[in-house]
């Protein structure tokens, strides 16, 4: 319930910041039309009373009354509809930011390829619209409850007895709230169905995949999977839904059977003279304008528990986020001793098994290490481990001697450049593609020049037809780069920070970086490379290069061999070459192979 008042709280801000006199406006109409129900009761006993008393005068009072109430009704209704929509429109839009602005900075990236993890704050995003109209239903179900209160009342006055309606609201409210837990075990049930559905649908359109596709002619089966997955989260909801249904009509029956008992109960006071035929009228009018009531708020209680579906989601989001913010020191300037993993081990969330098993590494300041191994060694993870986007699951990676754990993520991350192997495709303008490495010279754009031609991408950029103003990207009406461009571009945006040097890199990470040119290409590059980067080293910085050709690893000064997650060999290639174990036989027969 304190979350829930938090959200409520927090969406309650943002709706006054979109429009403070619109909410205003909104939230007095809210109010006022919780007496409208009364209104239309009263006038009518009066104008019934009125006329058969013959008074002339309280009959044009009671006629003023329900028109102005009618009138109310109406028209502040529809104001009110579109007050709401342009409302929860415009906060929608704020809370989606914030929601992914949270996302994007966790500096960790579990999150996003958790699959629990992926659904919690996607269940954020897709009950965003109700979240945004939070404040409009809570208000709306309070003045329905309000108004419900003054219509119990009327009834009271008419007859005690006819108070006991209020009673079979009971069953109804208990079925809409089971209906509800229903459809959102459900919608909880079907949301990594679904995802899995959006998926397959996009690798038909999207233009990476839907080359192998079409070329293996999978589309339409992979259609029909989608296609079955999506059947299977709509059978789900739609039995949810049929349950739902079959307990509000079984409390609604109830409650028409209370009606009609009510009708009976005024019929014998208007026999024995108890009470006026005005009095019936209304009556009448309330028991039906009861229901509507009742559905009113059970329709704007359903809205605040479907936000409210989402509380416990964007309250881990928000708990999850704070934590991987990690406050700590500042990374340090330089780097003296080097960077140190004790005994690490590392395993996904839900593994059975460790990725890296008790790891123990020693990168020295100012050196370049390679890291070499078969496909599922762990070379992927160490790095990842190395720049803070994955913590350890047991030991423990020191700076300098300083706990990695101690110093603030942000800080260690500010520090590091490099480039994964599943790098991405930025389609912008060339320069922004690159820039973005180091976003405060991202309009600088001899900075950006000087990390193309350190990435050897000058014939890149030459190619280009304005060079640095293109548009990369055909879907957007721009020039499409081959795999291997992007590439270079991607590496030429990992060395951004290091070449506008306001504060060399601590560490060089380069995942694969070159895996999509061919091996001489690569050679060649990395050899340029390697010459560049000596300024970092003499800043102390460690470069970590990940690949699996040996002919361009030993130009490293040292070498780390993985297998099966442990460290199998580590010295230079000479060393190495000379043990003549596992590398040297794997570097002789690749050696062959390119001969």
């Amino acid at each position: 319930m304190i979350d829930w008042l938090r959200l409520l709280r927090h969406v309650t801000r943002l709706t006054v910041r979109a429009d403070r006199r619109a909410a205003t406006v909104l939230c007095t109409l809210m109010i006022g039309q919780a007496g409208v129900i009364a209104a239309v009761g009263l006038s009518q006993r009066w104008l019934v009373d009125s006329s058969a008393a013959h008074q002339v005068a309280a009959v044009v009072g009671a006629i003023a009354l329900g028109a102005a109430a009618y009138g109310l009704s109406s028209g502040a209704g529809r104001v009110q509809s579109n007050l709401i929509i342009y409302l929860v429109g415009r906060v929608r839009m704020a809370f989606n930011e914030e929601i992914q602005q949270a996302v994007s900075s966790i500096p960790t990236i579990t999150h996003v390829e958790y699959g629990p993890y992926i659904n919690r704050w996607d269940r954020i995003f897709k009950n965003s619209q109700s979240i945004a109209g939070m404040p409009w239903s809570t208000l709306d179900a309070t003045a329905a409850v309000g108004s419900l209160a003054v219509t119990i009342g009327l009834l009271g006055w008419v007859s005690p007895a006819l108070c006991l309606l209020a009673l079979l609201a009971v069953p109804v409210f208990l079925a809409s709230r089971r209906a509800d837990r229903l459809l959102r075990d459900a919608r909880d049930a079907g949301m990594e169905i679904l995802r899995r559905e959006r998926r397959l649908h996009e690798l038909c359109v999207e233009p990476e995949p839907a080359k192998e596709v079409m070329l293996a002619g999978s589309g339409a089966t992979l259609s029909r999977h989608a296609s079955g997955l999506w059947d299977e989260a709509v059978a789900l909801e739609t039995g949810a839904r049929l349950r739902a249904a079959a307990y509000s009509s079984g409390a609604w029956l109830l409650y028409a059977a209370g009606v009609a008992a009510a009708l009976v109960v005024v019929a014998d006071l208007i026999r024995s003279g108890r009470t006026t035929v005005g009095a019936a009228v209304m009556v009448v009018s309330l028991a039906t304008q009861l229901q509507s009531q009742l559905r009113t708020v059970l329709t704007s209680l359903n809205t605040v528990a479907e936000a409210g579906q989402a509380v416990e989601h964007y309250s881990w989001l928000r708990r999850y986020a704070a934590e991987a913010a990690r406050p700590g020191t500042p990374a340090p300037a330089v780097l003296t001793r080097g960077i140190t993993l004790h005994d690490v081990r590392f395993r996904y969330p839900t593994a059975e098994h460790d990725v890296l098993h008790g790891v123990n590494l020693h990168l020295p300041a100012g050196s370049t290490v390679a890291v070499v191994g078969v496909n599922g060694a762990g070379k992927s993870t160490l790095i990842k481990l190395l720049t803070g986007v994955y913590e350890p699951t047991a030991g423990y990676i020191t700076v300098d001697d300083e706990p990695l754990a101690d110093i603030a993520r942000d800080r260690w991350q500010a520090s590091l450049s490099g480039v994964f192997q599943d790098f991405a495709r930025i389609r912008l303008l060339a320069r922004e593609t690159v820039g973005v490495g180091d976003v405060r010279h991202i309009r600088d754009r001899p900075t950006v020049e000087a990390a193309v031609d350190r990435a050897g991408a000058a014939d890149v950029l030459a190619r280009l037809p304005q060079r640095l103003d293109t548009q990369l990207g055909a879907a957007f009406g721009g020039v499409e780069p081959s795999l291997g461009q992007w590439q270079r571009l991607a590496l030429a945006r990992s060395l951004m920070r290091e070449v506008a040097g306001d504060r060399p890199p601590l560490c060089v990470v380069l995942d694969e970086p070159t895996a999509a040119l061919d091996p001489l290409a690569e050679h060649d590059l990395f050899q340029h490379f390697v010459q560049q980067v000596r300024a970092a080293t003499r800043q102390g910085a460690v470069t970590v290069l990940v690949s699996h050709r040996f002919t361009t690893v030993r130009m490293a000064d040292l070498i780390v061999v993985l297998e099966d997650g442990r460290v199998a060999e580590f010295g230079s290639h000479a060393e190495l070459m000379a043990a003549g174990r596992g590398y040297a036989e794997l570097y002789r027969l690749q050696e062959r192979a390119y001969r």
